[in-house]
């Protein structure tokens, strides 16, 4: 995969020093212009060993670059004179100048870009730029809704794969999926974050989770799976299984799906070959689901598990010709890694905190695994009225905790380097085991009591590992590669 990143005010404080690094696997590195107005365009060009774009991005686009003509001239000028291999030519408002000043249609990379949205007539648009020299063509719509990530892929049936000078994808999270299948499908690059506190756009991904997503793959995936919910641009689930194909020499795609509309998982939650993805020529196998939707996962699927049966809700969807298959592989994420930390919950009293998805298959499979499960909410009657529903017992805020008790916290508390624990330092230290199936950047408050009071402690990297495990499995019928999917999410030490 052919990136090219973007250096950005964030990058360095020195760009020169930063421009003489660039980060392992780029091919080309851009300069934004706009953003880096006091930058020596000359200097800059001669400090990096790779090929450089220039870019000076309007603010009519989503910039900080001029809108006045004979500006813009005067920075394309400068770019055309700093050496660099690729100058960015807006196609509203550069056109013109670009060919006053010389600048070869080779060295063109013709850009639009729609900070608002994705118009409908975008196929229109692609045509016209499509046939106007240059040697790439930019189309870079947002997208807010899933329906707009296919009209975006769908512009490769316009440029033809063969090509390969059309570079398009879709700004926002949303879009994310995007910026991955292009490159895939025929753009010859895609653009990229230097690293991850230095995002040039909405939606952009750093070079090095592109790279470990799909850094496998030369050509389009034999299949497409997916982790879909409300907000996964954070998910690690891409990066951990990308792992297990990378060990596997399988040739499959994993992609963050953000869904901020539950109405676009009807274009998801489909039998084999009928998905958003199919209809642009990727065939989807399956998704991890996770909030809010594996209650509407465990409703749609046509075949259960008895244990989705039991808590109605699946983190696990396999896409077949005629049906879908749905599991909860949480609960083995949480009984798996309590097993490997070599806690046996048979026989023992488990606690969990959390009434959503995660909460009911946790405390199912530790039920399952012989553990006396007790089920507390925030919502006492609620709390009561769900662990009755899934066969296991109500624990009201106030009952007190058992010692020697298994505490599993299943909700978001952790997710922010601020928030509190679900239990408090006393009830963690009479505690047998302690699992939070939040994971985080750091070690969440949790975590860290529990580390302090010498109590073994599964972190939420271990539960997403071992659950990432029976779903690899129900994936790709193959056995998952566990070392090299658990190094994926393990914290940098």
């Amino acid at each position: 995969m052919e990136a090219i990143v973007t250096l950005t005010p964030e990058v360095a404080d020195d760009p020169l020093a930063a421009l003489a690094r660039p980060p392992e696997g780029a091919a080309v590195v851009e300069i934004r212009a706009d953003l880096l107005a006091d930058l020596d365009l000359r200097a800059a060009v001669a400090a990096c060993p790779l090929p450089v774009l220039v870019t000076c991005r309007s603010e009519a686009e989503g910039g900080s670059g001029p809108r006045d003509p004979a500006a813009r001239a005067a920075v394309l000028g400068s770019a055309r004179d700093s050496g660099a291999a690729l100058v960015d030519v807006e196609f509203a408002r550069d056109r013109e100048a670009a060919q006053r000043l010389g600048i070869a249609p080779e060295q063109t990379v013709l850009s639009w870009h729609d900070c608002d949205g994705t118009p409908e007539d975008l196929a229109v648009t692609a045509a016209a730029m499509l046939a106007t020299p240059a040697g790439h063509v930019k189309i870079v719509p947002t997208a807010h809704r899933l329906a707009e990530v296919e009209a975006v892929l769908r512009l490769f049936t316009v440029a033809g794969r063969s090509t390969r000078r059309l570079i398009t994808f879709a700004m926002g999270a949303v879009g994310m999926p995007t910026r991955i299948i292009g490159p895939l499908l025929g753009s010859p690059v895609t653009f990229a974050a230097w690293r991850e506190d230095a995002l040039a756009a909405p939606g952009q991904l750093p070079i090095e989770s592109m790279i470990a997503i799909a850094g496998h793959l030369a050509a389009p995936p034999q299949r497409l799976f997916g982790v879909v919910g409300h907000d996964v641009t954070s998910s690690l689930s891409p990066v951990m299984h990308a792992a297990g194909y990378r060990e596997l020499d399988l040739p499959y795609l994993f992609v963050p799906v953000n869904v901020p509309d539950a109405e676009d998982l009807r274009l998801l939650f489909t039998p084999a070959g009928e998905t958003l993805f199919d209809r642009v020529g990727l065939s989807a196998a399956g998704w991890a689901v996770t909030t809010p939707f594996k209650d509407a996962a465990a409703a749609v699927a046509t075949l259960r598990a008895p244990r989705v049966e039991r808590c109605r809700a699946a983190n696990t969807l396999v896409l077949r010709a005629a049906s879908l298959a749905a599991d909860t592989t949480d609960a083995d994420g949480v009984v798996g890694s309590l097993m490997a930390a070599g806690v046996d919950p048979e026989g023992l009293t488990a606690v969990v905190q959390g009434t959503g998805g995660a909460g009911r298959a946790a405390a199912v499979g530790l039920h399952l695994a012989g553990a006396t499960v007790h089920l507390r909410g925030r919502d006492d009657e609620h709390a009561a009225h769900t662990a009755r529903a899934i066969g296991v017992s109500p624990l009201a805020t106030g009952d007190p905790i058992p010692d020697g008790a298994v505490l599993v916290n299943a909700t978001p508390l952790g997710s922010n380097p601020y928030d509190e624990s679900p239990f408090t330092t006393g009830q963690v230290v009479r505690a047998a085991a302690v699992v939070d199936m939040v994971y985080a950047e750091n070690p969440t408050t949790l975590e860290a009591t529990a580390g302090d009071a010498g109590v073994t402690c599964i972190d939420g990297r271990s539960v997403l590992a071992h659950q990432g495990f029976a779903q690899f499995a129900a994936f790709t019928t193959r056995l998952p590669p566990k070392e090299a999917m658990l190094a994926a999410v393990q914290r940098p030490r």
